[in-house]
């Protein structure tokens, strides 16, 4: 099976090169971690009412540091592993303008699938309302089905491409898209496999951990990184195969 092929080449791409994968995120994870943190933090001590405005340039701030620090990461390991291109220190070098065509691409791909998937959810929202509401773990596996699985597809689709954005050869947006027609088979199983992961993640924290709380933070901090990684290097992996047509070994 192809799709699972592929997701054990991007696992392995990540095991077998976890001292750079370190040196590519480490330092900006841990950024995007005590940034969020320190936000929940002062909500917590202080509450939301008691923050005021603070609260809005908090949380923007938050996400202003998560987008820049997250395609920071994610232009760096494209290049690790497509060009070989490794950090001399543990923060990789700032490419600007990689980074900013790396934001609008996946900006304009991120605001197509948030239409596709607010309708999605709509529909199933509507005709499973009651199964949804009825038993948590019922419904978070069925909405990972019937919506995560389709929205984790056609990103896939439309993002294979985006690695030779952080490359600096500027592929057209759908080039992603054409050069995986007719694959949908294999993307379609990687989609569901992606989808089953993050479920177990999130079925962990809920019912591990409670879903709240300092131990269930603690467990999606420690979550997040590997599957951050694993995500880029799915992209990665699809754009090496489909656009550069690397082997899968």
């Amino acid at each position: 099976m192809k799709g699972v092929q592929i997701f054990s080449h991007s696992v392995r791409q990540v095991l077998d090169n976890l001292g750079p994968a370190l040196k590519v995120s480490g330092v900006l994870y841990l950024v995007q971690v005590v940034i969020t943190g320190a936000l929940g933090y002062a909500v917590a001590s202080t509450g939301m009412n008691g923050m005021g405005g603070g609260m809005g340039l908090g949380v923007v701030l938050v996400l202003v540091v998560s987008l820049i620090t997250g395609i920071w990461i994610a232009v760096a390991w494209h290049r690790y592993v497509l060009l070989g291109e490794e950090p001399a220190g543990y923060v990789p070098p700032f490419m600007g303008e990689r980074m900013g065509s790396y934001f609008i691409k996946s900006l304009l791909i991120g605001l197509v699938l948030m239409v596709l998937g607010m309708i999605l959810g709509m529909v199933v929202g509507t005709l499973f309302g009651r199964l949804l509401m009825g038993n948590m773990l019922v419904g978070m596996l069925l909405m990972a089905v019937m919506v995560q699985v389709p929205m984790i597809y056609l990103g896939l689709r439309m993002a294979a491409a985006l690695p030779g954005t952080a490359l600096g050869q500027n592929p057209p947006l759908m080039a992603g898209w054409e050069a995986t027609t007719g694959e949908w088979r294999p993307l379609l199983q990687l989609a569901a496999i992606m989808a089953l992961a993050l479920w177990l993640v999130n079925l962990i924290s809920w019912f591990v951990f409670g879903g709240y709380g300092v131990t269930a933070q603690l467990w999606q901090v420690i979550a997040g990184w590997p599957v951050t990684m694993v995500g880029l290097s799915i992209l990665t992996t699809l754009y090496g195969h489909y656009i550069e047509k690397r082997p899968l070994v």
